[in-house]
């Protein structure tokens, strides 16, 4: 029997594993940090259900593979695939500039948003506020910032 969903385009996207900074509630963007050996692990139990012939994601049917350049998204490939090969780095992928909120834990941020000025009223919140001088700024609307983030990638595909 043919396989009805052979040519139908799918797209995954993979977070990457565990890292110190994910592990105690950091914001992570630019700084680039490995994963933890939790990490590595998490992303090797995923890989045996996941990725192989057969399986969710079956090599034989990948066209393109897009990862962040960062060492955290590129080891969370090698241990995925198997594979050193076989994918390309795009900044596009790279989670965003969190600029002076980088390493900084959510109440921190809030702490410091108040004593300048912001936020008198509510509690900051990324999706609704965005990051001062980081890389998303409210109010742009986070579809508009996600398809500039993109737009690199839909014309390599």
């Amino acid at each position: 029997m043919p396989d009805k969903d052979a040519s139908t385009p799918r797209v995954f996207l993979i977070r990457h594993g565990e890292t110190e900074w994910s592990m105690s509630g950091q914001y992570t963007g630019k700084t680039d940090i490995p994963l933890t050996a939790h990490g590595e692990e998490q992303v090797a139990s995923t890989a045996k259900f996941m990725y192989g012939p057969g399986r969710l994601i079956d090599p034989a049917k990948v066209a393109k593979v897009f990862v962040s350049p960062r060492k955290r998204a590129v080891r969370t490939y090698e241990l995925l695939s198997g594979s050193k090969e076989g994918f390309e780095t795009t900044e596009s992928l790279a989670e965003w500039d969190y600029g002076q909120y980088e390493g900084m834990k959510t109440k921190a941020i809030r702490e410091l948003r108040k004593s300048h000025g912001l936020d008198q009223d509510r509690e900051w919140d990324i999706w609704r506020d965005g990051c001062e001088d980081g890389e998303y700024v409210f109010p742009l609307p986070l579809s508009t910032f996600f398809q500039k983030k993109t737009a690199k990638i839909d014309f390599h595909l």
